[in-house]
């Protein structure tokens, strides 16, 4: 993966040498570390929701996404990890899915991992730099901003696609995955 200075030889926003990074602490008005945080926080009530599940329930086909809850769980992981190597510039690991089924608890724990080594990168490299990666023989281009709005974004549209899953399974209470219902109910803003 090739790095390219996006600022077209302007000092970037965040200093001449780092441009823009993320503050992953700061969940008050840090945009990727808010995406990240409800992340975390949203794959946490997930999994908290599966834990009653059987393997039979956890394997159950549906027609959306990857087609059941634990090969959706794979999915999401996989991509994180994935496009966490991307975004620290290192070579890209194996793909989750391909090494076949977890377990529920290895599944979660995976996730946390995910999520503990996005915290870990997200402010250690400039969001504004250019990357690229060659993938079906074409060359693509993107920001660490962006890799961060693709990841945190995928991971919504695919929790949503579990939640459904867990509806027709009827497991009730579901989670939200509302970044707002995790806002309002999670962080203390009155600080």
């Amino acid at each position: 993966m090739e790095e390219h200075a996006a600022t077209g030889g302007r000092a970037p926003m965040g200093g001449p040498e780092l441009g823009p990074m993320t503050d992953t602490t700061n969940t008050r008005s840090d945009v990727a570390a808010i995406l990240l945080a409800h992340s975390r926080a949203a794959d946490r009530d997930l999994f908290a929701a599966c834990r009653s599940l059987t393997d039979k329930q956890l394997d159950r086909a549906f027609a959306m996404g990857p087609g059941s809850i634990r090969a959706t769980l794979a999915h999401n992981i996989g991509a994180m990890q994935v496009w966490a190597d991307a975004y620290a510039g290192r070579p890209r690991r194996g793909w989750l899915p391909d090494e076949g089924p977890r377990s529920l608890t290895e599944l979660e724990r995976l996730a946390e991992e995910a999520h503990e080594e996005w915290a870990t990168i997200a402010g250690s490299h400039p969001l504004d730099t250019v990357l690229e990666r060659q993938r079906d023989g074409k060359t693509q281009r993107f920001t660490r901003a962006h890799i961060i709005a693709h990841v945190t974004t995928h991971s919504v549209h695919h929790r949503a696609q579990m939640i459904n899953m867990l509806r027709q399974l009827g497991v009730s209470p579901l989670p939200t995955g509302s970044a707002m219902s995790w806002v309002t109910t999670s962080l203390d803003l009155a600080r």
